[in-house]
Parts: C-alpha cells; structure tokens; sequence
C-alpha cells in the first residue's frame, strides 16, 4: 500500500469528503434506498450498521488512495485497517491473490509486498514506489532473518505500455518479481446496456442478486485500475516523446517496459545481488552512451566491485530469470551476465538488438537458454558514433552456457561463438542455428580446455533454410 502520509489530521479530514462522495456514488449505483445522499449519514451507516463482512469490499470499491485517508481519520478505520480479512478481501479484488495459491501468513503483508501498477503506484518511476522498493531491500539488508514470505516482492503491473525515464536497480539478497497481472475474463465485467438496465430499475441492494453485485464488483475495480496514466514521463524527458515509435504497442495481455534515458548506459532492469523474475513481460531498451560492457543493455546482471577492482566473495550471486519475456534493446545488449552473474532465459524472444542479444563474460558467470528465439541482433543503430554492425546472437566470452532447443538465426556476424579457450564452456543441443551472417557456430579452438570440455548435439547448422519459432511469442511481438 502506498507509503503516502498527509501532514496533520486536519489536512487528512479535509480529505475525507471526497472520500465519502466516492463512496456515496458507490452506494447510488447500488440504488441502496435506505441511506440518503448525506455523506455523514452513509458514513455512519457504514460505521455503525453496515454488516463486517461487507465493509472490505466497500473498501475496495474505494480504492487504495481513499483506503489511506480514511486510515487517518478515526480509531474506527484504523482498526478495520488492521483486521487480516479486510487484506484478505483486497487481496482477492484486486487479484493479488487467486484460489490455487499458496495461503499467505499474513495478508496485509502479502498486500504490500504485491503493489500494483498503476493501482497503488502510478508508475515504476514515481517517488512512493522507489522508496517502498528501497525500504524494503534496507529491511532485508537489516533483518537476514526475515521469512521467505518477507524476503519476496512481486511487482504486478498491468497490461499496457509504461514509458520510462529510469532503470530500476535491484540490490539486496531477496527474490523480486515483475510479472504482468493476471486481468479476470472481460465477461466478467457488466457490459453498457447491462449496466445502464440496473441503473433504471430501481431495485435496492438486499433485492440484487450476489452475481450481479460481484459483476458490479468487477466493474468498478477495472474502472480503478484505469484511473491513472500509464505513459510516465518526467518533465525534462518530454522532448524525447518525439523518439517514441508510436507503432510500438503492447500485446493486450501483456506489460510493455519502454526505457528512453538521458542517463549514459543505462539498463531497464540492473541486478546487483539478490534474484530477479521478469514473467511476460515486453522489455524495450534505449539509453545514451556506447558502453555495451557497463550498462547499455536491456538486462544487466553484475555483482558490484570492490575499490580495490576485485569482486567480493560471496554466494550465491545474482541472478536474473526471464519466462515469456520479450527483450530489445535500440542501443546496445539484450541481456548481459557478467563477473559471475546469472541468467535463465525461458521460452523468450530476444531480437533486434543494436549489439548482442546475450551476452555472458567473466569468471563465474552463467547462461541457461532454453526454448528461447534469437533474432536479427547485432545490426548497430543509427546514433552518430554509436553501436556498429557486427554482433552476435549469442557471445560466451567466459562462463558456461546451456543452450537447448532454441532458434539462434538471422544476426548479423555469428549466431553462437564460444571464445575463451580455457574458460568457455558450451552445451549445445537441439537448437536451429540458420542464416546467420558469417559464422553460425564458433567453438573453441580444437585441443583447448573448453573445446574438450564443450559439447554439441542433435542441433541444425545451415546458411539457410526455415525457422521454426520456440518461445511462441513471435507473432504475438509482430
């Protein structure tokens, strides 16, 4: 829940009236007979007669940003703010918890470690949801003896596109996971003529039939979660809006990340320590600067250095895990694992990336792709002194990489090169590598350490021929 904090009561009561407005408006749409428009009246009712259980859900109908005012006026709200069924509620409303799911051991904690864009946070950007994240990364750092439950954020984001002006940087020893939410069937939701029907017969809230009330329900959270912008763009990056290719627009059912950053090498998403989900999800990169190696890249998984330059000595390093993800970046990398760091890559889409597609360098570090499309990487961009052509899909400078049953075609200098000759171990299997520019598969030297140590099978190497798509998000991206 949103961390906000009016300054003194009286600025929170003064609140209060909108608050209940909102509420009266619910209630009207109920036609509820009983209780008049007085907003004192209704807010006694709720207060005094209205049955327990039915409380939370008028608290939903509200939503988060009434739920905090109301949380400051009286010892009455503040109480059903701290009863576990009232989190419980909100948390089915507002899908932050579905039946099949494990059953948290506390709700309002599930409820904020779950925040919602753009319902309880307007946008990854904004002030409130940068410091909740970085308040709970310090708690974890703190407390080491934190539950699984407490050491774990999952980040909801609905479908839609969200412009960026910053990456977002993960560093701390917990698990966060950024994942498009789950959005009911829209069946679920009362259509025009159903709701115009119920607004003209007059009946009153014990006469309407519970499917109905639910459908309502349904209604009025989707009209909550679409209350707020989702294109998020500071002031001083709105001439940049021009440079926004306006057929980019996400698939109805998923989250699109777009980053447009005036900072120099800047990626979306930064690891640091800890371990990154990123579930269906669009990822698309831009940023200034031409430093593919510390920062310009979609994806950027790095244990921090020392002042002496070493790397600390700790375990386990960080980790990014990408499912159903799309990943493009216009100005450099995809996705980078370097200096021990660690990705897994699942059932993704990588393509078009002005540099490498998937990067893996340094002692420690490691790849798993497995079911994933490389596509069309390396092709440079058009900036003045920017990124030249000639990359590849996949580049294991040092490190070990699983790569099976992936298509690796289309990039511009090799599809997969394995370099070092002492520390550059690949498996490779059951993977199409088609029409890439020069060189479809580099292996190590033969007679070297990693060549012994490196192994291919069952895979298709030619300079032409059909793809055939693994990670069924091809058509979905086109």
């Amino acid at each position: 829940m949103p961390s906000t904090i009016f300054p003194d009561k009286a600025q929170c009561q003064s609140k209060t009236k909108g608050v209940t407005t909102k509420l009266s408006k619910t209630f009207r749409r109920w036609k509820v007979s009983s209780i008049n428009n007085n907003n004192e009246t209704m807010m006694h009712w709720i207060e005094k007669q209205c049955p327990v259980d039915v409380i939370p859900k008028i608290l939903s109908f509200a939503g988060p940003q009434s739920m905090q005012v109301l949380n400051l006026t009286s010892r009455h709200w503040r109480s059903v703010m701290e009863e576990e069924s009232t989190w419980k509620v909100l948390c089915e409303d507002y899908h932050k918890w579905k039946e099949g799911d494990a059953i948290p051991s506390r709700w309002k904690t599930h409820y904020r470690l779950s925040p919602c864009i753009p319902l309880d946070y307007s946008s990854l950007n904004c002030t409130s949801f940068v410091s909740m994240l970085q308040q709970v990364q310090h708690n974890s750092i703190r407390s080491r003896s934190s539950t699984d439950e407490d050491a774990h954020i999952r980040v909801l984001i609905k479908p839609g596109k969200y412009v960026l002006s910053e990456g977002i940087k993960v560093n701390t020893a917990m698990t966060v996971t950024f994942q498009t939410l789950d959005m009911p069937d829209i069946d679920y939701f009362m259509n025009e003529e159903e709701e115009n029907k119920e607004q003209t017969a007059g009946e009153n809230i014990s006469a309407t039939p519970k499917r109905k009330l639910f459908k309502r329900a349904g209604k009025l959270r989707k009209s909550v979660m679409s209350c707020r912008t989702v294109n998020i763009v500071n002031e001083e990056s709105n001439n940049r809006l021009d440079e926004i290719d306006e057929k980019l627009q996400p698939h109805p059912s998923r989250a699109m990340l777009v980053l447009h950053s005036r900072q120099n090498n800047e990626p979306i998403f930064r690891v640091l320590d800890g371990t990154v989900n990123i579930n269906n999800m669009a990822i698309i990169h831009s940023s200034a600067g031409i430093d593919i190696w510390n920062g310009n890249s979609a994806v950027q998984v790095q244990p921090p250095s020392l002042p002496d330059g070493n790397l600390p000595e700790f375990t386990p390093r960080p980790k990014v895990i990408l499912h159903k993800a799309e990943v493009s970046s216009r100005s450099g990398r995809g996705i980078v694992a370097i200096d021990g760091g660690t990705a897994h890559v699942r059932e993704c889409y990588i393509h078009d990336c002005a540099a490498t597609g998937i990067y893996v360098g340094g002692p420690g570090s490691s790849a798993i792709i497995e079911r994933a499309d490389v596509l069309r990487n390396g092709n440079g961009n058009r900036i003045r002194r920017g990124i030249g052509r000639g990359h590849s899909g996949i580049y294991l400078e040092q490190g070990t990489a699983l790569v099976r049953d992936c298509n690796i075609s289309q990039n511009s200098l090799s599809g997969l090169s394995a370099i070092s000759q002492e520390n550059a171990i690949l498996s490779l299997e059951q993977s199409d590598l088609v029409a890439n520019g020069a060189i479809q598969l580099e292996m190590p030297p033969d007679g070297s350490t990693s060549r012994r140590r490196s192994q291919t099978r069952d895979n298709r190497v030619s300079t032409h021929g059909m793809l055939r798509e693994r990670s069924g998000l091809i058509e979905v991206s086109s």
